[in-house]
C-alpha cells in the first residue's frame, strides 16, 4: 500500500531518483562558497548558498537535499494562507486559496526539485503580495533576492513596472511629475534595478557561453495550450496531453476574462492578468528568434493563474455555482496529482549506480558515456573519483550541463585494461561492463 502511494502521488517527487540539474545544483553546493560565486557563470549564487549550508546540517540523501526546496514552498503556501484571509474574509476562498495553490500540480513537482524553483515560488509569491498589498519593501527584498536565485525572476519586477506604468498614465499625461517622483512604488523599482544590474553586467560577459543552449523551439501546439501548459506543469510528456491542455487554455482564458467582469476588483484582477500575458508574449515572441522558453522558469505565471481562477470563482453571483466551479477544480487537481506523478517519474539511475557499487572492485571504474548522465552516476557512486565520461572525441563539456564542475582529468578516450573493468552508464539507465586486453 505504501509502495503504491509513493508511486501515485506527489511522494514520488520527494523519493524518486536524482536527476541530472539536480545532481548539479548537489555537487556545485558542495563546493567552497568561493567557487560558488566566482565559477557557475550566469547562474545566481542565492539557492546554491543555501544549499550547502543546508546540506552541512542535513546531509544529502534525496529526501534531505529536497527538503530545501520544500520548505520554501510551504513558507509561501503559509503567505498565502495570511494572505487569502485578508482578500476573502469568512469567504470559503479564504482556506480554499491555500489548498488550490498547495495542490497545484506545477508547483507541486517543482516544489521537490533540487533546483531553485521551491525558492522561486516563495519570492514570487511574496512579490505578488508586496505589490498588492502596496507593501512596497517587502515586494523590493523579494525581487532582488528572487532575480539572486533565479534570473527569470525579473518578469516579475518588470510586469509590476509595466502595469504601474499604464495604471499611472492619466498621471503622466496630466504632467503631474511630483505624484509621480514621490511614488513609493518608484523608489521600490529604482533600488531593484540598482541593486539586480551588477549580474547583468555578468551576464554579458558570459554571453559567448549562452550560444550553446538546450532550449527548444515553440511551435502552434505550445502556443495553442501554453496556459494549460503552464496551469498543469505539461511538457509534453506523455505526448497525448497537447489536445487536453489546449481545451484547458480555453476553459482557463475563459475564467480569466470572467474574473475581470466586477468593476471594483477590476483593477486588482487585471493586474494578475498582465502578470499572466506579459511575461509568455515577451518570452514567446523571442523564442521565435532565439529559444528562451522553459515553463518552469516562468513559475510567476502559474501562480498569477491559480489567484486568476480563485477570482473568477468570487465574481460568480451564485453561491451555488462558485462552490461547483471550486469542488471540479479541487477533484481535478488531486485526480491529476494521483494519475501524473508515474507518468512524470525520472530515469532511475539510483537502481543502476546501487547495483554498479555491489559489483565493482576498488580498481574498477564508472564510465558515463554521455555527459547526460555523469553528474547522476557521481552523486551515487560509493567512489565518485573513480568515475569519468567516456569522451573519445575529446569535445568540450556542453556548457547548458554544467561545465564548471567538469575537469579534464575526469574524461577518459579510451577503456581500461583488464583487470580493470570500466561500468558504463548509459542515458536510459542500463549499464555494460567493459575492458581491453
Amino acid at each position: 500500500m505504501l509502495a503504491w502511494i509513493i508511486q501515485h502521488t506527489p511522494l514520488l517527487y520527494l523519493t524518486q531518483s536524482i536527476w541530472r540539474d539536480e545532481a548539479f545544483s548537489i555537487l556545485a553546493a558542495q563546493r567552497p562558497l568561493s567557487f560558488i560565486f566566482s565559477n557557475l557563470g550566469v547562474e545566481p549564487p542565492l539557492y546554491y548558498v543555501l544549499l550547502h549550508f543546508w546540506m552541512k546540517l542535513v546531509g544529502s540523501s534525496e529526501i534531505a537535499v529536497r527538503s530545501l526546496s520544500f520548505l520554501g514552498f510551504v513558507l509561501a503556501t503559509i503567505i498565502l494562507i495570511f494572505w487569502a484571509e485578508k482578500l476573502f474574509r469568512k469567504h470559503f476562498l479564504s482556506w480554499y486559496l491555500p489548498v488550490f495553490f498547495f495542490f497545484n500540480p506545477m508547483l507541486l513537482y517543482y516544489a521537490f526539485e533540487v533546483r531553485t524553483y521551491g525558492w522561486f515560488i516563495f519570492f514570487a509569491t511574496l512579490s505578488l503580495y508586496g505589490y498588492s498589498e502596496k507593501k512596497w519593501w517587502i515586494m523590493a527584498t523579494a525581487n532582488i533576492l528572487g532575480f539572486y536565485n533565479h534570473t527569470y525572476m525579473i518578469f516579475v519586477p518588470v510586469t509590476q513596472g509595466v502595469y504601474w506604468f499604464f495604471s499611472k498614465y492619466p498621471v503622466i499625461m496630466r504632467r503631474q511629475w511630483l505624484s509621480i517622483v514621490l511614488d513609493k512604488f518608484l523608489h521600490a523599482e529604482i533600488l531593484t534595478v540598482f541593486l539586480i544590474l551588477p549580474w547583468f553586467f555578468r551576464i554579458a560577459r558570459e554571453m559567448d557561453k549562452l550560444k550553446s543552449t538546450w532550449y527548444f523551439p515553440v511551435d502552434t501546439h505550445l502556443i495553442r495550450s501554453v496556459l494549460g501548459n503552464m496551469f498543469i506543469g505539461y511538457e509534453g510528456t506523455p505526448w497525448f496531453l497537447w489536445t487536453h491542455t489546449t481545451y484547458l487554455s480555453v476553459c482557463l482564458a475563459i475564467l480569466f476574462l470572467i474574473s475581470l467582469k466586477n468593476k471594483t476588483t477590476r483593477p486588482r484582477n487585471l493586474f494578475f492578468l498582465t502578470m499572466v500575458i506579459f511575461p509568455l508574449a515577451i518570452v514567446i515572441g523571442i523564442s521565435f528568434i532565439k529559444p528562451l522558453f522553459v515553463n518552469r522558469y516562468l513559475i510567476p505565471v502559474t501562480i498569477a493563474e491559480i489567484f486568476l481562477v480563485i477570482f473568477s470563482i468570487q465574481t460568480m453571483a451564485s453561491k451555488y455555482l462558485q462552490y461547483a466551479t471550486a469542488g471540479i477544480f479541487l477533484i481535478a487537481v488531486l485526480a491529476f496529482n494521483v494519475w501524473y506523478p508515474a507518468r512524470h517519474a525520472k530515469i532511475d539511475i539510483r537502481k543502476t549506480l546501487m547495483e554498479i557499487n555491489t559489483m565493482r572492485s576498488k580498481q574498477d571504474i564508472i564510465v558515463a558515456h554521455s555527459p547526460l548522465i555523469f553528474f547522476e552516476s557521481i552523486y551515487y557512486s560509493n567512489s565518485p573519483d573513480r568515475v569519468f565520461l567516456y569522451n573519445p572525441q575529446n569535445i568540450a563539456f556542453p556548457v547548458y550541463v554544467g561545465d564548471a564542475l567538469v575537469s579534464p582529468g575526469q574524461m577518459i578516450r579510451d577503456y581500461p585494461t583488464y583487470p580493470t573493468r570500466a561500468f558504463v552508464v548509459h542515458e536510459n539507465g542500463t549499464f555494460e561492463i567493459i575492458y581491453t586486453l
